[in-house]
């Protein structure tokens, strides 16, 4: 379902299509996940729910330097469908309205927004490299743009796809962040909004990047959390040596109001040769000044990694941050996992993996949200895409045993 705000930009785009050089354009599919959700509700009744994710980009090349990305994303699709026949009757004149009836309305709209499934406009982006004969590249774009942080740009520009954690997406947070399905933790920062990004080449081991751009807005509880006129800047490093990847980042968001926002993190990574890697994210995604700082507006997570032959075990510590893309979620507050994953098999080499593994969530201020879940999983490659399977149990609902398993099922784009 299209959104009738979205329908200009659409007939537009199509319109303009015919007139672009498409012999060109590389038309990718640089994400796509798709998963299906299986548990028992509140009434009883074993219920399917299916997300989406699909980044859909036509990328000119080195000879055009233009990209153009578009997302399809939907919380559960089955209800998507659904929506589609959704419509409020008019009540008729003088009718009263009581509070319960209003509010059973806006969840219901919610509800249908929610799980809407729409295709929208993601980024637009124009790069020229090698400008005045020096290794610097020079981008214009709008919005959604790079992520700080993540590692996946290690695996964008060296080809190192092993960096990343497996601790993210759907699978490890199916009900979002602070229960907002549409929001999922994927690095530290991302870019946000229209400007210019200056990057320097001078050496392939090492890059360095600038970014200065207006902010898009954001919704905090229903209210515009960022207003016009306000304006960041970022500088980014990155570092590809022997055995070893560093990125690092910092930078501020400002306006004539005369608020200020910080933020700063790093990434590392480090292999041993001898079968140990271990990374590390840590940073902060957003703090302002003359609010109270503390351990809550961290983002950290810490991997040790250790494998023989065609057997692995990692180990995930997450303490999640208060603010995320500039959202504060008072319900991640003093939220930390702990995860164990014990594997067989390589999905890069072997085109299989499986295992089993056991998560632990805590809440440093309320023992009694105290959640553990074992998890059996395997995962295989085939045609470019990657099958994931997965029984999670909740350890801690055996009070209601009907509640106590979930399955996930689905796909995503291999590497």
């Amino acid at each position: 379902m299209i959104r009738r705000k979205n329908a200009g930009f659409f007939v537009l785009f199509f319109a303009a299509v015919p007139f672009f050089p498409l012999s060109g354009v590389e038309i990718t599919i640089p994400r796509m996940e798709i998963a299906t959700r299986g548990k028992v509700n509140d009434d009883g009744e074993f219920a399917l729910a299916t997300n989406a994710l699909v980044d859909l980009a036509l990328d000119g090349g080195y000879k055009y330097g233009v990209r153009l990305g578009l997302s399809f994303a939907s919380a559960d699709l089955g209800k998507a469908l659904a929506y589609r026949n959704f419509r409020f009757q008019p009540l008729s004149a003088g009718t009263t309205v009581t509070d319960v009836e209003y509010n059973s309305l806006a969840g219901q709209m919610n509800e249908a927004m929610d799980n809407s499934a729409v295709l929208a406009f993601r980024i637009a982006e124009a790069t020229a490299r090698d400008l005045f004969d020096l290794p610097l590249e020079l981008s214009y774009f709008i919005g959604h743009g790079d992520v700080f942080g993540s590692g996946e740009e290690f695996a964008h520009r060296y080809g190192l796809f092993h960096i990343p954690t497996d601790y993210t997406g759907f699978y490890y947070f199916p009900d979002g962040i602070g229960g907002d399905i549409n929001r999922r933790y994927d690095g530290i920062y991302q870019v946000r909004g229209a400007g210019f990004s200056f990057t320097l080449t001078p050496r392939d081991k090492f890059v360095s990047m600038f970014y200065v751009y207006q902010n898009i807005p954001v919704f905090e509880k229903g209210n515009l959390s960022y207003t016009g006129g306000r304006f960041s800047g970022d500088l980014r490093l990155l570092f590809n040596l022997e055995n070893m990847a560093v990125e690092s980042f910092g930078g501020l968001t400002g306006g004539r109001d005369g608020t200020m926002q910080f933020r700063g993190g790093a990434l590392a990574w480090f292999d041993s040769g001898k079968g140990a890697e271990f990374l590390v994210q840590a940073g902060i995604p957003g703090w302002e000044r003359g609010t109270d700082f503390g351990v809550d507006n961290l983002y950290f997570l810490m991997e040790p990694r250790l494998r023989s032959g065609l057997f692995a075990v990692h180990i995930t510590f997450f303490y999640h941050p208060l603010v995320y893309d500039g959202i504060k979620t008072a319900a991640e507050r003093g939220t930390a996992d702990v995860n164990l994953k014990l594997m067989a098999g390589d999905i890069i080499t072997k085109g299989i993996l499986g295992g089993i593994e056991t998560t632990l969530r805590i809440r440093s201020d309320q023992n009694e949200d105290l959640k553990t879940w074992l998890s059996p999983f395997v995962s295989f490659v085939s045609n470019g895409l990657q099958w994931n399977l997965k029984l999670r149990v909740s350890m801690m609902d055996y009070r209601t045993p009907y509640k106590m398993f979930e399955m996930f099922t689905g796909i995503k784009a291999a590497y």
